[in-house]
């Protein structure tokens, strides 16, 4: 046969296989199109998104997913299902794939108006996007270099809990675990759903999951009333197989090795709660957002508000891959050894619907034994949104009622802080808490102070014991407060003058230490030189300038705290000999007022610019 015989041959063999193709992925679509819309928001069209048991071949036989064993699915056999067996041959050039976002035509648009409202997602988008998609390594680069022994990891349940959630959505957060997960350590995924009143996720939900997956891999729980994600998750917890409990929300997609850093971690150290670092999905167009190198912890501020912020340098390994110490867990995507999360007693079932369950759990590991971490090479995508469902009787209450549950269980008196800043929880009655003091009884738990001390250093404990004075900084002149415009982060940050306000601990509680520190809720107060004229700025107190003031051009170590209390009057009517300055004593220069922000300047006996006074803060 000559050469171009061969490629005659060839050619047509290719023509004739793309006809074929052709005509089962009409026949497909027929066949989908016939499953109604109950279906659609499940299926997808496309030859290489649509599950085995759809799929039309030339015999028209169906693959009995129930037959295929979770012994053989873990061995690494095939399971039917082609989103899980042809993944990894996906065709880049769907929309959504690869993790790129979806662009919609101006019709669309029109329609995820309406669905956005709803459900605080586009769905839309959602249901376009494969459910199997690849997403790109967003992690470090030297993460692809770190081995694993797999066959001395333990085994690992992860729990889902759900309410009202978008099928896709969860379907897709599903696969990605399946697919990026390795199977001998993959245990079972189990779905709760929170008595959801969405029909989509009822009868439709469960044929899929007993269509496309081996028999006991992904298990649904369905709870007969709505109880709130802490009792949901505990419900999970408590069906669990696996020696370790990984805990998701409904909608995220793991990244490229997602599971070995957080089970290596734990593998190590029994009591570790380890810690995956979160990508963005964008809730609009399904884009899977990352930065490599940007790492981020979590913190909580005196409102009990929760907010991502930096390591500080002393926190990073001597490898950017090195585990990091963690101060607040994030909800939403961390695993636990099961032992370890049954002895800590899991989670207060107590606590209503959502909110305050991450705090609470986060001060009980830290006091009681254990400790948080960060893995960087663990990424997991999350679709950052507004929460779309509703709270009975109001979400600020119900958060109320679950922070105060918390609260009283573990801040001790430092729990003042927060009455400062949410007087209405004082009178919430949080149910009961008798058990509480016999669990930390048993656990050896230590006190609130030793967690402020030592984890999060960070906030400022305004009356602290190494405090001399402490309250609103006035300015005698302008009759406005020092406020830090309740900013929250460690880069330098502009310094504001307020008016006086008793109420906002969180704006304008300052306090000066021993040592001359001149701090406020999450910052200290510096300047950016040492000349006339520099700018008075909010700066990191751990890791920025270390800028110390004196009181009056005395030693703020020589003024006792009683004495302070003298010069704590009520603002109104102020005179000038009860005001005092504030001397930047690198400069030996004082803080003023100017029309924009404050400055330092030489200091004048006489100018009520340079005059400053503490004004008490009632606390509850």
């Amino acid at each position: 046969m000559t050469l171009y015989s061969r490629r005659f041959l060839l050619m047509y063999g290719a023509a004739v296989g793309c006809f074929v193709l052709l005509v089962l992925q009409t026949q497909i679509v027929f066949q989908l199109l016939r499953t109604g819309y109950e279906n659609r928001i499940i299926y997808h069209s496309d030859r290489i998104f649509v599950p085995a048991v759809d799929r039309i071949d030339s015999t028209n036989v169906k693959v009995n997913m129930s037959k295929v064993s979770l012994k053989d699915f873990r061995d690494g056999g095939q399971t039917g299902n082609v989103l899980i067996d042809e993944y990894g041959r996906n065709d880049p050039r769907i929309a959504g794939e690869m993790g790129r976002g979806v662009a919609l035509t101006d019709e669309q648009n029109d329609e995820v108006t309406k669905i956005v409202n709803k459900f605080r997602v586009n769905i839309l988008v959602s249901d376009m996007v494969p459910l199997n998609r690849i997403v790109p390594d967003s992690r470090l680069p030297g993460c692809a270099n770190v081995t694993y022994n797999i066959s001395s990891l333990p085994s690992v349940s992860t729990i889902i809990p759900f309410y009202d959630e978008w099928p896709s959505l969860i379907l897709r957060t599903v696969y990605s675990i399946i697919n990026r997960t390795p199977r001998s350590l993959l245990q079972e995924i189990i779905l709760v759903d929170d008595n959801s009143t969405l029909a989509e996720v009822k009868v439709p939900l469960d044929k899929y999951i007993r269509d496309h997956f081996p028999k006991g891999l992904v298990r649904m729980i369905r709870m007969p009333e709505r109880k709130g994600l802490s009792t949901a998750r505990m419900v999970g917890a408590n069906e669990a197989k696996g020696d370790v409990l990984v805990f998701f929300d409904s909608h995220m997609e793991v990244n490229i090795g997602w599971l070995l850093p957080l089970l290596a971690a734990i593998s190590n150290d029994s009591k570790v709660v380890a810690m995956s670092h979160l990508d963005y999905i964008k809730w609009d167009t399904f884009e899977y957002h990352f930065d490599r190198h940007w790492m981020v912890k979590y913190g909580w501020d005196w409102s009990l508000r929760f907010f991502e912020t930096y390591f500080r340098p002393d926190e990073v390994g001597q490898k950017e891959t090195d585990a990091r110490p963690g101060t607040t867990m994030v909800g939403s995507a961390f695993a636990i050894d099961k032992k370890f999360f049954q002895k800590l007693g899991g989670y207060d079932t107590q606590m209503s619907i959502w909110g305050g369950e991450n705090l609470e759990m986060t001060w009980r590991v830290t006091l009681c034994g254990g400790r948080l971490v960060h893995l960087p090479c663990s990424k997991i995508g999350h679709v950052a949104r507004v929460q779309p469902y509703d709270f009975p009787g109001g979400r600020s209450k119900l958060e109320l009622y679950n922070w105060k549950r918390a609260v009283t269980v573990w801040m001790g008196n430092y729990s003042r802080f927060v009455f400062k800043q949410h007087p209405d929880m004082k009178d919430i009655e949080v149910g009961d808490l008798s058990d509480r003091p016999n669990l930390r009884a048993r656990l050896h738990c230590k006190d609130f102070g030793w967690y402020m001390k030592n984890i999060w250093r960070e906030l400022s404990v305004y009356d602290d014991e190494d405090v001399v004075l402490w309250g609103q900084v006035a300015n005698e002149a302008s009759e406005k407060c020092l406020d830090n415009n309740d900013y929250l982060f460690q880069a330098r940050e502009r310094l504001y003058l307020k008016p006086c306000m008793n109420t906002n601990l969180q704006h304008q509680g300052f306090s000066l230490t021993k040592k001359g520190r001149l701090r406020t809720t999450l910052q200290c107060v510096v300047a950016t030189g040492h000349e006339p004229a520099s700018k008075v700025v909010l700066e990191d107190c751990l890791t920025g300038s270390q800028d110390t003031w004196l009181y009056d051009g005395v030693s703020v170590s020589g003024v006792s705290y009683e004495s302070s209390i003298v010069l704590q009057l009520v603002f109104v009517g102020i005179t000038r000999h009860m005001a005092f300055h504030l001397v930047h004593e690198p400069s030996n220069l004082c803080l003023e007022v100017t029309t924009v922000s404050p400055i330092l300047r030489p200091c004048e006996d006489k100018k009520g610019v340079q005059k400053w006074i503490f004004l008490p803060i009632s606390l509850p």
